[in-house]
């Protein structure tokens, strides 16, 4: 499985990625549109500060949504992601929230993520880029 690094400091931010390289979390970011643009630079700050200091324990801007996955928030978008050892925070993906609650669907990508990083991770087949 591949990862790629989206921030290092204290802790390393990583981002999951497909099988051909695609990598769900900076596409989304790449591909916000002009009226998100303010969000997504929010959630690269976002991400930065969690490099930095951590994952935050403010509700506000990250909270656990079930199980071991949590959400990282910047307005109206959304990143899914969990912890692992050695200060690593990894992403599964990222979405435009539109209702009030999470989507199950998202959830459940998430979740999916997490298992095959697990299963990956035992295997010994993860693989850092960048």
């Amino acid at each position: 499985m591949k990862l790629r690094r989206v921030r290092r400091g204290q802790w390393d931010v990583l981002a999951m990625c497909g099988p051909r390289g695609e990598c769900p979390l900076l596409d989304f970011l790449a591909s916000l549109e002009a009226h998100l643009e303010a969000e997504g630079r929010a959630m690269l700050r976002l991400l930065a500060n969690v490099a930095e200091q951590g994952p935050p324990h403010n509700v506000e801007a990250s909270h656990k949504i079930a199980g071991e996955i949590w959400e990282l928030i910047a307005g109206r978008l959304r990143v899914l992601w969990f912890y692992d050892q050695g200060r690593l925070v990894v992403c599964s993906h990222g979405f435009l929230k539109r209702t009030r609650k999470t989507p199950p669907g998202e959830v459940e990508r998430a979740q999916a993520a997490f298992d095959a990083y697990r299963r990956a991770k035992k295997a010994g087949t993860l693989k850092v880029e960048g």
